[in-house]
């Protein structure tokens, strides 16, 4: 019988739920319920809550109380058999001794819920001392139930990558200290692409934490996580009628990013449709759907919600297929459950690039195909030949755009990063490099001296360009191109130091290409475009460089950015270190 302390707690807490939506289409996938007006329990803060519970031995008998509140309160969502709660679960619940499974159920059927319209959350926060390893049995059990597990604040803890090797749980929520201004630290990316990565091949769905700007929302879905939560989405509410099925800013965002940077994979013509079986249908319906399609190697198993559980590969029952009793211990191993026997197997989102679908099926050799899955349920996937046949399709498109002398980008995408850059509130610098005296140069020493120059000039490009996100355009003949998508914390000076070393570089190295006397002189004679022998200097580079985002923001069109880049051109072939810049911002002020 809990005392009247915990009757009072019990009697006044509320619960605040905060949506977690599909990062994509902004679409309601679930709220997190976060316990609220504990103080008037005389109870500080939550951990003093649960901490003083488990001290008590109390801690299962509140747990259960405060879990009942919080379903009953999400059964009066209007669609809530159709998205899902996550609730924190604390991991020492197993250690009362009144704890028993099964009372989850019992409630979920009093408020006409079903076990998949759960997902219990484990934290990472008693994993020292007597209570390490109380996570992974927990995480287990629920598991065993058929509930949906997430590892909380992962990242922060003790053993989140242990758990998340044994255990394989259904989703990582990354811990916000990661998330914080993430757009301007390198590390964090590092930090939360890696977590992204292995999770994806694993099969696991990430949830962003503690999401509060649109430059971080970004920044995550550049990163390929699943799911965002946070103050940028819906700051928790106590209202249930505050809960929004869908979130159209964060669609509207995701959709003029896609505009914007030409990523749509359009993968839906690769989709290959496959019938799945559910994660407790009978092993016979396996065999049937092998059976029936001498083509098809494995067969998708999902949850009885859509979302995917993983494969189940041919190879992996042929041993139990062949032998006198292999088919009557595969029942007994798959009773009720198909999970003994399903292999995880990478996931990806209908709306992820390409580039990332195939980084995923790279990451682990023993991928069979990739599930794709759509506002997280299961629509189709991708075989390993499908995938192949994509790699060289793109191998070839990209071909397609390369100069084929300096293999670098040609026009097409040149001309759609400039149309994206105009279009962008992000700090953008171009630079346009045209050789000085290249024609004269050409005829004195022939082309193949003249494509030697060209490559020359390409190979300093790739060796200077300083930046993580750098395009490196090659026009045609001797026109070349550069453009940056910096970080907040880039200057002008940064870029503008590289651009004169690049200048600086060319010009020294071109020297070596001339003959003797070219070089003692400090010119050749060559014929001019009227047909009359001139001297001309040696070669030299000239760079025109356009800065966007450093002033304020104004819409150009192409005739005002072509002639603002002729005009440049001719100002830095005539100043003496061959550089000319201007920010479009303080031309338009």
């Amino acid at each position: 019988m809990l005392n009247e302390r915990w009757q009072k707690l019990i009697e006044v807490a509320d619960f605040a739920f905060q949506p977690i939506v599909n990062i994509y289409t902004g679409r309601l996938y679930a709220v997190e319920a976060l316990i609220r007006n504990y103080e008037a329990a005389d109870f500080n803060t939550i951990d003093a809550v649960f901490d003083t519970a488990f001290s008590e031995k109390v801690l299962y008998s509140v747990d259960i109380k405060l879990r009942e509140k919080a379903i009953h309160k999400f059964s009066l969502l209007p669609f809530a058999k159709h998205v899902k709660l996550f609730y924190n679960l604390d991991n020492r619940i197993t250690m009362m001794p009144d704890f028993k499974s099964g009372y989850t159920c019992e409630l979920l059927s009093t408020y006409d819920m079903d076990f998949s319209n759960i997902c219990f959350e484990l934290s990472e926060k008693h994993q020292v001392g007597m209570y390490a390893g109380v996570d992974k049995l927990v995480l287990n059990l629920y598991k065993q139930q058929g509930y949906k597990m997430a590892i909380d604040d992962f990242g922060v803890g003790f053993s989140g990558l242990q758990m998340l090797f044994h255990a394989e749980p259904d989703f990582i929520k990354i811990d916000r200290f990661f998330i914080n201004d993430i757009h301007k630290s390198k590390k964090k990316k590092l930090f939360v692409g890696s977590i992204v990565q292995i999770a994806q091949a694993m099969g696991i769905f990430t949830i962003v934490e503690g999401l509060e700007c649109e430059e971080e929302y970004i920044e995550c879905k550049k990163l390929g996580c699943n799911m965002v939560q946070g103050y940028f989405v819906q700051r928790p509410t106590l209202n249930v009628w505050e809960i929004m099925p869908s979130y159209e800013h964060v669609k509207n965002i995701s959709q003029n990013e896609k505009r914007k940077n030409g990523k749509i994979s359009n993968i839906e013509k690769y989709i290959q449709k496959s019938h799945p079986v559910f994660v407790d249908s009978h092993i016979n319906e396996v065999y049937e759907l092998l059976r029936g399609d001498k083509k098809t190697h494995f067969v998708p198993v999902l949850a009885r919600d859509w979302t995917p559980m993983g494969i189940i590969k041919d190879s992996d029952i042929k041993s139990y297929m062949y032998s006198n009793y292999g088919k009557s211990l595969l029942y007994n191993i798959t009773q009720g459950s198909l999970k003994n026997i399903v292999s995880h197997c990478g996931r990806a989102d209908i709306n992820d690039p390409l580039d990332k679908i195939l980084k995923i099926y790279a990451f682990d050799d023993d991928n069979d195909a990739i599930l794709i899955t759509e506002d997280e349920k299961y629509i189709g996937y991708l075989s390993s030949k499908v995938l192949l046949d994509i790699v060289n399709e793109k191998n070839i498109v990209d071909a397609k755009d390369q100069n084929p002398l300096t293999g670098l980008s040609g026009n097409r995408i040149i001309n759609e990063f400039v149309a994206n850059a105009m279009e962008s509130k992000d700090k953008v610098m171009m630079a346009y490099f045209d050789f000085d005296n290249f024609k004269p140069f050409n005829d004195y020493y022939g082309f193949r001296k003249g494509d030697r120059a060209i490559t020359l000039f390409a190979d300093i490009l790739r060796s200077s360009i300083g930046f993580e996100e750098c395009l490196i355009g090659h026009v045609g003949g001797d026109d070349f191109f550069l453009g940056w998508n910096l970080k907040e914390e880039d200057t002008f000076e940064k870029v503008y130091a590289i651009i004169l070393e690049i200048v600086s570089k060319f010009s020294e190295d071109i020297k070596s290409f001339y003959c003797e006397q070219g070089l003692s002189s400090g010119y050749i004679m060559a014929k001019n475009r009227e047909g009359a022998l001139q001297k001309f200097p040696l070669m030299t580079v000239s760079s025109a460089v356009i800065c966007h985002g450093f002033g304020y923001q104004h819409d150009f069109d192409d005739n005002e950015l072509n002639e603002i880049f002729g005009v440049l051109k001719k100002t830095a072939k005539a100043s003496l270190n061959h550089i000319a810049c201007v920010d479009l911002g303080v031309i338009k002020n």
